[in-house]
């Protein structure tokens, strides 16, 4: 059953809008533009098509930056791997460098005592 209703005071400025806007978009009457309107509120829960896009959207966003938390973490935890690598491997050349010149200082320590 279809129920009827009064909205009151509506301010002038708004209501020649709302009646610009009937005209604009060829509604066959003031009542039908209305009707049209209040459908879009129930349909919309309350919201205008461009909450609802919002919505959407910086639910998209908060989705995205989920997704590039997660990647920037694990790049942090590969960049802390090859940190910790680098350092065994920096402290595995410098002891044989220092290997070699051992080497090196006990070739020429033999040769200058005529063992070599």
């Amino acid at each position: 059953m279809a129920k009827n209703f009064i909205i009151r005071n509506v301010p002038e400025n708004v209501f020649s809008q709302l009646q610009m806007m009937e005209k604009e978009h060829d509604y066959p009457s003031f009542n039908e533009f209305m009707l049209a309107q209040v459908q879009r509120i129930v349909e919309n829960n309350g919201l205008d098509l461009y909450d609802n896009q919002f919505a959407e959207t910086l639910a998209d966003i908060k989705e995205q930056q989920k997704k590039i938390l997660d990647l920037l973490l694990k790049n942090e935890i590969k960049l802390l791997a090859f940190s910790a690598k680098q350092d065994i491997i920096e402290e595995l050349t410098v002891d044989w460098l220092r290997f070699m010149d051992d080497v090196d200082a006990l070739a020429a320590e033999r040769q200058a005592r005529g063992d070599g």
